[in-house]
């Protein structure tokens, strides 16, 4: 049996509880219902809000600010809906925000995500209408039509080209192609030998004006040669300062350093005089090899298409 007394505690006991219940969903419920909020509104035109609902997250870059606390047709233009949001009183909501419907994860429910936005523009003051942004699923609409597209024209075009009487004709063609390189394989052989040997004595001719400008240029590099030209220098800065007796008898040194300088040019340049007529002596025969394929092709050019006759 239930005691009076006990009875009592239990009474106080339930009256407690219920009573700290009420106080801590009175805090919980109080602090959403007094706390401050701004209201915006957003215009979708001719865009589907199917899976927005009220009580909705609206989110500014992947942080929950706010929820969506009405949906509606504009009374004006039926082709709009308006979607009135509410978010944390002085959440930087700039003029160039735009409102984009997301998808949450794969459940069908969708989210309303605030992007964009530059410290630079203007704070859009509360009740104010922010600009709707293109949703994922347009983008994605709009490029598989594209797609589509672009796959209908592939098709298209790969059906004409598998028509049977465009298969005859690239069949035709390939028949034409390998009869006229079975016939003509010699000639085209021919052609590209005449090419390799004019590419060889074009090469060998280079290589020959190459070295021959070399030795030249080592022969004005010398040494006898800057010597000489350093005597010169000498010659005329003493010539200007000395008698004409003593300029004489330094003009009688320059002329006998001179002699001797040329006598090591000659030198130098009777043992390169060897190497530069072997050079001129390719080189005329490149040229007599050139003068003569130009006047054979210009008097038969069909050489190019036959082989050469040995």
């Amino acid at each position: 049996m239930i005691t009076k007394s006990q009875k009592i505690r239990l009474g106080i006991f339930v009256f407690v509880a219920v009573a700290l219940l009420l106080i801590l969903l009175s805090l919980v419920i109080g602090s959403k219902f007094l706390e401050k909020r701004d209201i915006y509104y957003i215009a979708y035109k001719d865009v589907s809000v199917s899976g927005l609902d009220i009580g909705s997250a609206v989110k500014y870059h992947g942080i929950r600010v706010g929820r969506i606390e009405e949906l509606k047709v504009d009374t004006e233009d039926i082709t709009r809906v308006i979607v009135k949001i509410s978010v944390k009183e002085k959440t930087p909501i700039k003029s160039d925000v735009k409102a984009v419907i997301s998808a949450v994860g794969i459940t069908g429910l969708k989210l309303i995500e605030l992007v964009g936005g530059t410290t630079e523009a203007e704070t859009l003051k509360p009740n104010s209408f922010i600009e709707s942004g293109p949703s994922v699923f347009e983008e994605i609409t709009g490029k598989a039509e594209i797609i589509s597209e672009k796959l209908e024209v592939v098709l298209n075009n790969l059906a004409e080209i598998t028509k049977e009487a465009n298969q005859r004709k690239v069949e035709k063609i390939l028949t034409n192609i390998n009869i006229l390189l079975s016939e003509n394989r010699e000639p085209i052989t021919s052609t590209l030998s005449n090419l390799d040997s004019i590419s060889f004595y074009a090469i060998q001719f280079t290589k020959s004006a190459s070295e021959a400008v070399e030795k030249l240029n080592t022969i004005l590099h010398s040494e006898e040669l800057q010597n000489l030209l350093a005597n010169s220098e000498e010659f005329s800065s003493k010539l200007a300062k000395v008698d004409i007796s003593t300029t004489i008898e330094e003009l009688n040194d320059a002329i006998k350093q001179a002699n001797d300088a040329f006598l090591h040019i000659d030198r130098t340049v009777l043992k390169s005089r060897s190497d530069i007529l072997e050079t001129l002596e390719i080189l005329k025969e490149t040229v007599d090899y050139l003068n003569e394929f130009s006047r054979d092709i210009s008097e038969d050019p069909s050489i190019l298409l036959r082989p050469t006759k040995k």
